[in-house]
């Protein structure tokens, strides 16, 4: 389990004399984020906001998020090229498979918030989202002394199904991804996958 930081009065971690702070409308409490995370209620408040502040006290960057329900990880990812957090918003809809929390590196770099995207092996970018639904799992692992992100989805393909097993991994330049699929279908109240499946 992630241990997130608490949703109570704009969460924030330090990175050095710099601080990552999670903006979240007033009107919502921890109670409310932790009660309400992953039902699919709807909320009218304010989406969250990512927000860099420097060692004055300045603003240098903020990050909107797509809802208000969000969550920050104060641990950075071991590993990463960057200072990189995780930070996870709610995009559960009252129904259906394929909606969930969302969760996105987020890199601080030259006093800038940026999405962590990953290259493939054929040199294709992609940005790292991390979704947890009906269909789709996520979990950090420790390889090496170094984080990695394992991730499972599955898709309707033809008459049936298909599962796709991605691994991002850090490097000195930047992210990886590998990835492999397998016809099948795969649900989320199954247990997560073996990492062998993972390449």
């Amino acid at each position: 389990m992630l241990a997130f930081l608490s949703a109570l009065a704009d969460p924030e971690v330090g990175i050095g004399c710099q601080r990552l702070r999670l903006r979240l409308d007033p009107h919502l409490t921890s109670a409310i984020v932790e009660s309400d995370w992953g039902s699919g209620k709807e909320h009218s408040e304010s989406p969250a906001v990512l927000e860099l502040i420097g060692c004055s006290g300045e603003l240098l960057d903020r990050f909107p998020l797509e809802g208000p329900l969000a969550k920050l990880e104060p641990t950075p990812l071991r590993g990463a090229p960057a200072p990189t957090y995780l930070v996870s918003v709610d995009l559960t809809a009252a129904a259906g498979s394929y909606s969930g929390p969302l969760t996105i590196p987020i890199q601080v770099i030259h006093d800038h918030l940026i999405p962590t995207v990953a290259q493939t092996a054929s040199g294709h970018k992609q940005p790292i989202h991390l979704a947890l639904t009906g269909k789709a799992a996520w979990e950090k692992i420790l390889v090496h002394g170094q984080n990695e992100l394992l991730s499972v989805s599955c898709q309707p393909a033809n008459q049936g199904f298909v599962t796709f097993y991605r691994r991002y991994y850090p490097t000195s330049t930047g992210w990886r991804l590998r990835v492999r699929s397998k016809p099948g279908l795969w649900e989320s109240d199954a247990p997560f996958p073996n990492t062998s499946l993972f390449p």
